[in-house]
């Protein structure tokens, strides 16, 4: 399998250091890595959005598999904090591997939102002879495989749920578990509606429901009276 690391971040030098920095330490590795840079548009007060509502997009395509920001991104004489980017992704969907590189972890950390094992240190990064180099493209790589794999099993099992739901009709016990399923999917990418929605209506959802739970009320007071 091909993975695909998004990268955000306005300088062609840094951008390619990347790219060398990644290649360098997986090229004895059974892994093919490509990537895919983000078009930064419009001003300084848009582009955060603009960006973060690109790689959602693209999240949940499955286009990329993991994403790289740079935290002092230049635009038109204004500078853009990539946290900010990072935030809005996180918010949407908070177990997808992000980190962020940067020359000055300290300012990263005094945001409270930020996970400071997802700040790497971009001088420390670019030193392909070090072990920091090595153990961090390690880690994104490993993060941006176990998000693969908990995704897939997650899809899996959500199809696995709806196609009960089809073939034997409702039951609360298969609703619940696809109720739960949903709930992680939505950590790993946005869901507007998600199979639920689409696969059940509410008010019969409802209706059935109160139905299992007369039903239960019924038995037990058979079982009393006997």
């Amino acid at each position: 399998m091909e993975y695909v690391i998004g990268l955000v971040d306005e300088e062609p030098d840094q951008l390619s250091a990347i790219r060398r920095t990644i290649k360098t330490h997986i090229h004895n590795q059974d892994i093919d890595v490509s990537f895919k840079v983000y078009p930064l548009e419009g001003g300084a007060d848009t582009l955060s959005e603009n960006v973060a509502n690109d790689v959602l997009h693209d999240i949940v395509s499955g286009a990329i598999n993991s994403l790289v920001i740079d935290y002092k991104i230049m635009i038109q004489s204004a500078m853009v904090e990539g946290t900010d980017i990072y935030k809005r992704i996180l918010e949407k969907v908070p177990k997808f591997p992000v980190i962020i590189l940067t020359n000055v972890p300290d300012d990263c950390y005094k945001k409270s939102f930020v996970d400071a094992d997802k700040v790497y240190s971009k001088r420390a990064f670019f030193k392909l002879e070090g072990d920091y180099s090595k153990d961090k493209t390690k880690s994104i790589l490993i993060n941006m495989q176990q998000y693969h794999k908990r995704r897939t099993e997650l899809a899996t099992k959500q199809t696995e749920q709806l196609e009960k739901i089809r073939d034997d009709g409702f039951s609360l016990e298969v609703y619940q578990e696809l109720l739960h399923v949903e709930k992680k999917l939505g950590e790993l990418y946005p869901q507007d509606q998600t199979q639920v929605d689409i696969a059940l209506d509410l008010n019969d959802l409802k209706e059935a429901v109160d139905l299992l739970d007369r039903a239960d009320k019924l038995r037990g007071g058979s079982d009393y009276g006997a």
